[in-house]
């Protein structure tokens, strides 16, 4: 019989019962017990491994991780030291990896105390909120996962963009991407995909998505500032590329913030026409205005190259667009009008007609031949002559023709006796005296003219030093060459004139040895006119006399330009009467001009009430500054707006007035640089982003906003999570 009353339970079994934690509730295991096991790095020794204990049957207890508190903390678990020592970690904190002893080296204090002080503890409860997060990222959909599938590579995808970005400004083929990252992954450069298979997006076409993303990016940026800005100009020109294909350029002046920051000029489109006539173009600028939201009664400016397509009086496209805007400005680019004005004035001589051949000819007859460069090269030497090349006029190119006569004027002692030795019909055309005449009055003429040229090429001319620059250059051309002395002042007329007082042109080699070049005087074939000095200096005369005539000419518009010194302090008078006659002439013309049409604010009247404060205090404040200077500082002052409403409003249209048509020229150099020989089959879409990014989208790197291209490229299409 087994004796009365409970049986007592054998020791070896309550050691089994504690060891793995049996108890009546132990299949209820916690949820996340094991998720969290599943996460925890295989670094420690599992619980099922524990000793079984027998109970202490000395005084001293030693402490061991029970596995039924689990239960309760489904994060802890036990790990032992190089010593044999046991410890408790947290496989949260330790996922998360936190600054806690439990998710270091494990915390030696065996305690239920200490899981609980763990458990309330702030490193703790952060490991908790993160693992929520991912449990609720796990419900996403699947187009949210394999959204954050894509941005987990974002570093690896922002560095190609940045190597297609490159290849893009700086005008390169887009061949040259793959090659770039091949390179920068050949040389370890951090965030650079792994492989060159398709899925890195090394490849043309991802590299074409990288650019079109870039172009949209800064295209919406630039169509937000010129629509924010109170008035625009249009600068448009018409040209045909390698394959005979027509475009039509537009660039936009217009004022940064919101009209109150400098001028700027961007290019905008490449627009393909079906032909040259004012019609297509009208159509086409038409349909960008459109599309960019700008309206027409803003459009103050529209500057061409003047041809009569663009500026016919009836049908040209500034007159169709002035049906809109009648108040618009008409602005023949002055650049082309003073290589016009040069070209004019040549027309009317036979003899400096046969330069222009005669030159092109020494152009022809040096060509591609060796030994006559390698001749002319050792003659240059023996003259103590930097090598230069022989030059060829451009009729499509402004600068060329002065240039030209400027290095034929340099390399004429080492011509002269080339031609001595070898070329006899080369050295008699070169020895009559109107030649050497007329070159060297070209070669002065013509540097001034260019001189004038390069300031009419600037991005942003100031209209109100045109007249100024004008006025300077006639005044030294008719000091050179119509008072006084004829040619006196002027560096290669005098200098000739001074070395052939005796009928011959000498120059020393370095051996200091003369050589001595007989004159002719004769006239040149078909020319009217004899070759005694007298008669080359009437001719002489004669030709700045007709250059003069036509600037004066072809700058009818001088009246507008100059009445833009209105807001031009240095050019005012210092004795207040005189300044307050000439500031009003000036204003008066400007209200004339812009008075009608669709600029409302312009009121005669209000612009007049507020002239003499606004003309006292710009004086007194800015007395020296030209008229862009002046806006710089006062453009941004609320206060000028608040106190001159009208006369402000007046000066944002005045700085957006075209003068040149240069940067279209420059846009389509651009153009015939990137869709060269090789790359003649790029289509109007790519040429017209590859412009963009090269012309109006930031060339510094660092400035470059890389998180909303990769936000515009991710969101152009459903995106594959590819490994990179």
């Amino acid at each position: 019989m087994p004796p009365f009353g409970r049986p007592k339970k054998d020791l070896k079994q309550r050691s089994l019962a504690d060891a793995f934690g049996i108890s009546q509730c132990s299949n209820q295991l916690h949820i996340s017990e094991n998720e969290v096991y599943d996460q925890v790095d295989g670094d420690h020794e599992s619980d099922s491994a524990e000793l079984l204990e027998e109970e202490p049957t000395s005084k001293r207890y030693k402490r061991t991780f029970k596995s039924k508190w689990k239960m309760k903390f489904p994060w802890a678990y036990a790990v032992k030291d190089c010593n044999g020592v046991e410890r408790i970690k947290c496989s949260w904190c330790v996922k998360f990896k936190r600054e806690t002893p439990f998710a270091k080296d494990g915390s030696t204090t065996l305690q239920v105390s200490a899981l609980n002080i763990h458990a309330t503890s702030e490193a703790h409860k952060v490991s908790l909120q993160f693992l929520e997060g991912e449990r609720k990222q796990s419900t996403l959909p699947i187009t949210k996962h394999v959204e954050l599938m894509v941005d987990a590579q974002k570093g690896r995808i922002i560095s190609v963009i940045e190597n297609m970005y490159f290849v893009a400004i700086h005008d390169l083929p887009l061949e040259v991407y793959k090659s770039i990252c091949d390179l920068n992954r050949y040389k370890n450069t951090p965030h650079m995909p792994l492989t060159d298979e398709y899925s890195a997006y090394t490849n043309t076409t991802s590299g074409k998505e990288f650019l079109e993303a870039a172009k949209e990016v800064y295209w919406r940026k630039l169509k937000d500032e010129i629509f924010q800005s109170p008035y625009y100009s249009l600068l448009l020109d018409e040209s045909t590329d390698r394959t005979m294909v027509q475009h039509l350029i537009v660039y936009i002046t217009y004022l940064t913030n919101e009209g109150r920051g400098p001028c700027a000029t961007k290019f905008i489109h490449l627009l393909q026409i079906k032909d040259g006539t004012s019609q297509s173009m009208y159509d086409a600028v038409i349909s960008l205005l459109a599309d960019m939201n700008l309206s027409m009664t803003k459009l103050v400016g529209f500057g061409s190259d003047g041809a009569s397509s663009m500026r016919g009086i009836r049908e040209g496209l500034s007159a169709k667009l002035r049906r809109h805007a009648p108040h618009l400005l008409d602005i023949h680019c002055i650049a082309h009008r003073e290589a016009l004005a040069a070209n004019d004035a040549s027309s009317y001589f036979e003899e400096l007609q046969a330069i222009d051949k005669f030159a092109n000819k020494i152009y022809s007859w040096l060509g591609k031949s060796t030994k006559r460069h390698g001749e002319l090269k050792e003659l240059m030497e023996s003259f103590q002559i930097t090598r230069l090349e022989v030059l060829q006029i451009h009729h499509i190119r402004w600068l060329s023709r002065g240039k030209v006569m400027e290095r034929l004027v340099t390399l004429m002692p080492a011509l002269l006796r080339d031609w001595e030795l070898v070329e006899k019909k080369m050295y008699e055309m070169a020895t009559i005296f109107q030649v050497q005449f007329c070159i060297h009055l070209l070669a002065d003429v013509l540097i001034e003219l260019n001189k004038l040229n390069q300031k009419f090429q600037e991005d942003h001319v100031d209209i109100t030093s045109i007249g100024t620059t004008l006025d300077i250059t006639i005044s030294l051309l008719q000091k050179r060459f119509l008072r006084g002395t004829f040619g006196a002042g002027a560096m290669h007329t005098s200098s000739f004139l001074s070395k052939t007082q005796k009928g011959t042109l000498e120059f020393a080699d370095c051996t200091g040895i003369v050589h001595v070049h007989e004159l002719r005087f004769e006239s040149l074939p078909k020319s009217q006119r004899s070759g005694t000095l007298d008669d080359c200096i009437i001719l002489g005369k004669g030709f700045v006399m007709k250059v003069i005539d036509s600037l004066n000419a072809r700058f009818t518009d001088l009246p507008i330009f100059n009445a833009a010194k209105f807001f031009s302090p240095r050019n005012y008078y210092e004795d207040m009467d005189d300044r307050e006659s000439q500031t009003r002439r000036w204003l008066t013309c400007l209200c004339e001009k812009f008075s009608g049409g669709g600029l409302l604010f312009v009121d005669n009247i209000k612009c007049m009430g507020e002239m003499d404060e606004f003309i006292c205090t710009i004086h007194k404040s800015y007395p020296k500054k030209h008229m862009f200077g002046a806006w710089d500082l006062c453009g941004g002052e609320i206060e000028w707006f608040e106190r001159f409403p009208c006369l402000m409003q007046l000066w944002q249209a005045i700085l957006v007035i075209p003068a040149s048509t240069a940067v279209c020229e420059r846009g389509f150099s651009k153009l015939n640089r990137i869709k060269n020989d090789d790359r003649s089959k790029l289509s109007l879409k790519t040429l017209d982003m590859l412009m963009f990014l090269s012309l109006s989208a930031p060339h510094a790197l660092n400035e470059v906003d890389w998180d909303a291209i990769y936000d515009e490229w991710k969101e152009m299409k459903n995106r594959k999570p590819l490994p990179l």
